[in-house]
């Protein structure tokens, strides 16, 4: 008789863990109307943060990426990895603004623009490891988002316009909420493989992947592997397949594809050297690894928003 396997539930839980724990203690940063000329630039921020477009439209775009910048409209969200510069600005390009001088441009009402940005303020050790697997932005137009999380955009976006007493404490209050549903969502985009963050969950596959996120570019054998999970070999292909749903060599290459992914986003390296710095000293050889699971080249994937 063939059991079922149980590998779906189990990362599926892994990932609901995570998202938790990443979510646990957001706090609302920073919420304004803002009108005229206005620039909020976030340089090499510490913290993982979402920004929210409560009325109007405005620009966004990661600083030294060109592909990055494009127009938001009411609605839309933003998640930004940590350390990933970037800004939010009534122009096309932002002009540098102290909080001294961006205070001039906030107004009560939100009649011309509104933003309000959220922090995820848990910086544990598997917190750092699950934003090392995330993109390094993500814009979620309000045309895309699921049901849940539209839901609770609008009851920002209402709370922001009435200015009802008591309306920074509700939108405190939602925080947790809105970035659970946004981090599922940015997973669910992304298409990330579940069997990573399940690993990240397991004591001994966890050290793998931080070892291999550290240095991606070592030569990752499976006993290399095995020995930083301090397992034999068998025993470490039995584990890595039986909790992730992976086999060694389909868990290296996901970790791999994702810090690609990651640095195609948010430098300007050369496609040459990102596949140097992953592992792959042929061009040809990581183009055939990068279409194959993503169905698109790397330069390609570089130039998509």
């Amino acid at each position: 008789m063939t059991e079922t396997p149980e590998q779906p539930t189990k990362t599926t839980e892994s990932i609901e863990l995570l998202i938790s724990s990443v979510a646990l203690g957001t706090e609302l940063h920073f919420e304004s109307g803002l009108c005229g000329a206005w620039s909020i630039q976030a340089k090499q921020p510490e913290k993982v943060g979402f920004h929210v477009l409560s009325q109007g439209e405005c620009w966004f775009g990661v600083t030294g990426n060109d592909y990055s910048k494009q127009r938001l409209q009411a609605g839309d969200v933003v998640f930004v990895n940590q350390g990933v510069s970037h800004f939010l600005s009534q122009q096309t390009l932002p002009t540098d603004m102290d909080l001294q001088q961006l205070a001039q441009h906030c107004i009560a009402e939100h009649d011309q623009q509104g933003i309000v940005c959220y922090e995820l303020q848990d910086q544990g050790e598997s917190n750092q490891m699950v934003f090392q697997l995330l993109p390094p932005w993500l814009v979620v137009p309000a045309g895309q988002q699921t049901e849940q999380l539209a839901q609770l955009l609008q009851m920002v976006r209402t709370e922001t316009q009435q200015r009802k007493p008591g309306y920074r404490t509700v939108l405190q209050r939602l925080s947790e909420i809105l970035a659970v549903q946004l981090l599922r969502q940015v997973i669910q985009t992304t298409h990330h493989s579940p069997g990573l963050f399940a690993a990240l969950q397991d004591r001994a596959l966890a050290p793998v992947v931080a070892a291999i996120l550290a240095d991606p570019g070592q030569n990752w054998s499976v006993e290399a592997m095995a020995e930083q999970a301090h397992l034999s070999v068998s025993a470490f292909a039995e584990r890595c397949v039986k909790t992730t749903a992976l086999s060694p060599k389909k868990l290296l290459d996901a970790i791999r594809l994702q810090r690609a992914k990651y640095l195609l986003r948010s430098s300007t390296l050369a496609v040459e050297s990102i596949a140097w710095a992953i592992g792959y000293q042929s061009v040809t050889a990581f183009g055939r690894f990068f279409k194959r699971y993503l169905g698109c080249s790397a330069q390609a994937f570089r130039e998509q928003r």
